[in-house]
């Protein structure tokens, strides 16, 4: 019921336009990137490109999908060198030397230069230690089977 002297406007049905492939790539690709699924928002960015090649918004969503999978891969290896390093320090004041030698064959892998001629030649010593036989009462206490080595 109108009031007198109000006018009533026309009420038009919109329905929305459907978003075309890109559109819907860029979307579902902001979703993934939300959630922290980098692998999955760059397969998506990339279905994007694919749509509009030589798009900038694609290009950039693309390269911040890689740089995000390039650090976090450099995070998970920083952890694993620390927590390498960590059990290094304690095998070696527990005179585990077992385990010293089987940590310092996993770290060798990741270090370069100086680092990795260090841990060479101190795994070159421990061979001498573990044919001596030094310390042997206190191997396996650090790397057990109760905490494998990883």
């Amino acid at each position: 019921m109108l009031l007198p002297g109000t006018v009533a406007l026309a009420q038009i049905e919109t329905t929305p336009e459907p978003e075309d492939a890109y559109t819907q790539a860029m979307n579902l690709g902001y979703t993934y990137a939300n959630q922290f699924d980098y692998q999955t928002a760059l397969i998506i960015f990339r279905r994007a490109l694919e749509e509009r090649p030589d798009d900038v918004y694609a290009l950039n969503a693309i390269a911040n999908m890689e740089y995000y999978i390039k650090r976090n891969r450099l995070d998970a290896i920083q952890a694993e060198v620390d927590t390498l390093q960590a059990r290094l320090n304690l095998a070696a004041q527990t005179k585990d030397w077992v385990c010293v030698t089987a940590t310092v064959d996993e770290l060798i892998p990741y270090a370069e230069g100086l680092e990795r001629e260090r841990l060479t030649g101190y795994r070159s010593q421990l061979t001498g230690v573990l044919d001596s036989r030094t310390d042997v009462e206190f191997w396996s206490t650090v790397c057990s089977p109760d905490q494998p080595l990883q």
